[in-house]
């Protein structure tokens, strides 16, 4: 863990949740690629779409191409999702210590929320395999906003909806994508390793704490 600073106190805490509260099982190469080919037979390919762009990327790229099409490519994009992400939630494996540090937080009073790029149904039907749904105050999904992460738009709901300041709130995900969206907020990011992007991936991008398991959280905020 990352050490760098002293602990610090929160209202709330905001997590990521693949990757972060149950383990990565999105097979998101396989699903950019479904999606890079159906962008093309929609004559949406700029000519550089790639499976190494961020999804919030893809959709940006193809949008470009036709501007008008907007609604279209989110609506084939996230369609294409949906179904990796419910064949992920489908059989969830919590991370460890993942349910209780979310029932440590609530013991602390401090509000639990889940903010992911990934559609409602899918993450309910996650956290409630895992047991987690009882301790989660509040779920924002990528059907309640515009941009999905690395974008801010999740953060910036989350926190409104929370009423809280991003000063008061802290960010944990296991992609850098989690901490871009953090930092564009001002929100306390923490990374936990074993997730999405390995450690020197997450580190270019900056976080505030670098943790390898979930239980050092609690180390690191305080109520």
């Amino acid at each position: 863990m990352d050490v760098g600073e002293k602990s610090f106190r929160v209202k709330a805490a905001i997590f990521d949740l693949d990757g972060t509260l149950v383990e990565f099982k999105l097979r998101v190469r396989d699903a950019k690629l479904e999606i890079i080919s159906r962008l093309r037979e929609l004559g949406l390919d700029p000519g550089d779409l790639s499976p190494e762009d961020s999804i919030q990327t893809l959709i940006s790229k193809a949008t470009a191409v036709r501007k008008e099409l907007n609604d279209l490519v989110r609506c084939e994009v996230f369609k294409v999702m949906e179904k990796f992400e419910l064949e992920a939630a489908s059989a969830p494996s919590p991370r460890k210590d993942a349910l209780n540090v979310l029932m440590s937080l609530k013991s602390m009073g401090i509000m639990v929320a889940v903010a992911t790029n990934s559609c409602r149904e899918a993450v309910l039907l996650a956290l409630q395999k895992c047991g987690m749904a009882a301790y989660v105050d509040l779920l924002v999904t990528r059907d309640d906003v515009e941009r999905i992460k690395p974008a801010n738009d999740l953060l910036k709901k989350a926190l409104s909806l929370l009423g809280v300041s991003s000063e008061e709130a802290v960010y944990v995900g296991d992609s850098a994508y989690d901490v871009e969206a953090a930092k564009s907020m001002n929100v306390k990011s923490v990374a936990v390793l074993g997730g999405a992007h390995p450690e020197g991936v997450l580190a270019e991008k900056g976080p505030d704490f670098i943790i390898g398991s979930l239980s050092d959280l609690l180390s690191i905020i305080r109520g």
